[in-house]
């Protein structure tokens, strides 16, 4: 076959799918995003800067051409879906990557970033061309990422089912390996002898770099769980693939570092990262066989059980309580010599909210109350990350002003290793709730029982659902603020907040804000029992953060209640009154059938 021929057969085969023009529109973004993402590797990234590593951008070409070969050789092969799904894989971590590499533009001397510049003093540099280029071809990524979605929502649909194994085990393994992943990458990256080269995991390194890192890691096993629940095999493939692809862009570069300079050793964050990488590849590629169940007849590709998703959410839940407790009693700082290294204030309500979720957690494999549990856990999870990161404030305060004399205490570990784990739970709870949503609809049991669906004819359930989606409206206002304004205030004691001193904590407050907001426009249109069970979540989660001030009383002097105090105690009675409206409405299919009754008399 001809060249001329084949080209004409691939672009034959995207026509017939459905993909073009967007796949092709995607591989064009794509190879933009491959040359920007090469000149920046071969241009300085800061003015005045050296590499410290000569093969440096040798690696980064390498890396960076890796999602666009796979992608072009499944789409020369007809996988068309497989391709869209490589970059789209690849895309769902450029945000992340791009603001990791901001980091040089915040503060170069603080970047762990050797393959791209060796600080070499203290002195302020700022950006060059070459850091543009990089954050321009993360950009570029993730618009190839969108086009490739854009290709896979008008194809034919190349679901090929039948060959991929059995999807519970491989979202199992999948979403596993992606998990230590992203541990790995939150880790240490290297070690280091270098006077200017630090050498300090996520949490202890700079706000910027820490967002970049934390970003990564979260989408990688979001990633992976989207593209093995997507029913597709060859979306699944390509998903993985291109996740793992943009996994190695961030872990690859500090092993090779650690190989070629000689004051950089090699640490174990970015082996276990590649290892899970590499587990990651295997469940892409490999097929996994499916357990021995009866035969109905049925091709389609579904979802694991929603009991075993619940049973994965509580087990998850368990370990981020217990991780979490652990991370509260052990050092967070240890110090050489007589000095005494300070304890966290917030470990306490570290401490509380590893309780509550564990223990909410433990209830997930009481089959009988599991259903009720579920919605609770989707929101209080995020207890862990609003105390988790209070903690980790004062490991990153002391090791990035004590000279050297504090270094990160066990506690660290245990603390992240607790929010990760905290993230993956709450990933599972999602899911299994979709699945619990796919049931009812397929066994005709929606009853769409939400409060705002009733029409409010003159009718108590009319009645509540206004009551419902006033006290829904007050506690979104109340929460924010909440979250916004301190706890607690004392003299010089100037906390962390949202709009003052943005720090460490604040990711954990902008989170915990957005989780519980969201869960409270979720329950607006959730049906009554899970409707209950979200606004029971945002309840504990404003309790524990409310709670963060009597906990404090006996680590801060002069302490008092502050503003988010009364807001947050505020917002709970408000949750209470929005839960109680839910549970009383009555289902809309009730008065339905009471109605259809009358007239039928």
């Amino acid at each position: 076959m001809t060249p001329e021929a084949r080209d004409e057969g691939v672009l034959r085969d995207l026509r017939a799918s459905g993909a073009a023009p967007a796949l092709p529109a995607a591989l064009a973004a794509s190879v933009l995003a491959f040359l920007s993402l090469t000149a920046g590797a071969l241009v300085p990234v800061v003015d005045g800067g050296e590499r410290g590593l000569a093969t440096g951008p040798v690696v980064l070409v390498v890396l960076a051409v890796l999602p666009l070969a796979l992608a072009a050789a499944f789409a020369l092969r007809g996988g068309t879906v497989s391709a869209a799904g490589v970059l789209a894989g690849a895309a769902a971590l450029a945000p992340g990557r791009a603001v990791l590499d901001l980091q040089l533009a915040a503060d170069p001397s603080r970047a762990s970033r050797p393959e791209l510049y060796l600080p070499s003093d203290l002195y302020a540099h700022s950006a060059a061309p070459g850091l543009w280029l990089l954050v321009a071809g993360h950009v570029l990524t993730v618009v190839a990422g969108v086009l490739a979605l854009r290709s896979r929502a008008g194809a034919a649909g190349e679901v090929a089912a039948g060959d991929a194994g059995d999807p519970g085990r491989r979202l199992a393994v999948a979403v596993s390996a992606a998990v230590v992943a992203g541990i790995g990458l939150v880790m240490q990256p290297f070690t280091s002898t270098e006077v200017y080269l630090l050498a300090q995991n996520a949490f202890e390194g700079p706000v910027v770099a820490m967002a970049g890192y934390l970003l990564v890691a979260a989408a990688l096993p979001v990633t992976a769980a989207i593209a093995v629940s997507s029913g597709d095999s060859d979306l699944m493939r390509g998903g993985l693939l291109g996740a793992a692809a943009g996994g190695a862009a961030v872990a690859v570069p500090a092993v090779v570092a650690a190989l070629g300079i000689g004051t950089v050793g090699l640490a174990a964050g970015p082996v276990v990262a590649l290892v899970g990488l590499a587990v990651l590849v295997v469940a892409a590629l490999v097929r996994i066989p499916a357990a021995d169940v009866p035969d109905t007849g049925e091709a389609e590709m579904r979802l694991p059980g929603s009991v075993r998703l619940r049973a994965g959410a509580g087990a998850a839940a368990l370990a981020a309580g217990a991780c979490a407790v652990i991370g509260a009693v052990t050092p967070q700082l240890e110090t050489q010599g007589p000095i005494a290294a300070p304890e966290s204030p917030a470990r306490w309500s570290l401490l509380a909210a590893g309780v509550v979720v564990g223990v909410l957690g433990a209830a997930m494999f009481v089959p009988r109350i599991a259903v009720l549990v579920r919605p609770v856990l989707s929101v209080a999870w995020v207890a862990v990350l609003v105390a988790g990161t209070a903690v980790l404030d004062t490991a990153v305060i002391a090791t990035g002003s004590a000279g050297g004399v504090a270094s990160s205490g066990p506690g660290v570990v245990w603390t992240w290793v607790a929010m990760v784990a905290a993230a993956v739970a709450a990933c599972s709870s999602v899911v299994a709730g979709a699945v619990e949503r796919d049931d009812l609809d397929d066994a005709g049991l929606d009853d769409a029982d939400d409060g705002s669906a009733d029409d409010g004819a003159g009718s108590g359930g009319g009645r509540m659902s206004a009551v419902l989606l006033a006290a829904l409206a007050v506690a979104g206002v109340l929460t924010v603020v909440g979250f916004g304004m301190p706890v607690f205030t004392a003299p010089d004691y100037v906390p962390a907040g949202l709009w003052a001193r943005f720090g460490t904590p604040s990711w954990g407050l902008l989170a915990g804000a957005a989780v519980t907001v969201g869960a409270l426009v979720l329950a607006a249109r959730s049906r009554q029992a899970p409707a209950v069970g979200l606004l029971c979540g945002v309840g504990a989660v404003l309790a524990l953060h409310a709670a963060s001030f009597p906990l404090s009383r006996g680590e801060i002097a002069g302490v008092s209640a502050g503003p988010g105090f009364w807001f947050a105690f505020a917002t709970v009675i408000a949750v209470l009154v929005a839960a109680m409206a839910a549970a009383l409405v009555r289902p809309v299919r009730e008065d339905a059938d009471a109605q259809g009754g009358r007239r039928k008399r």
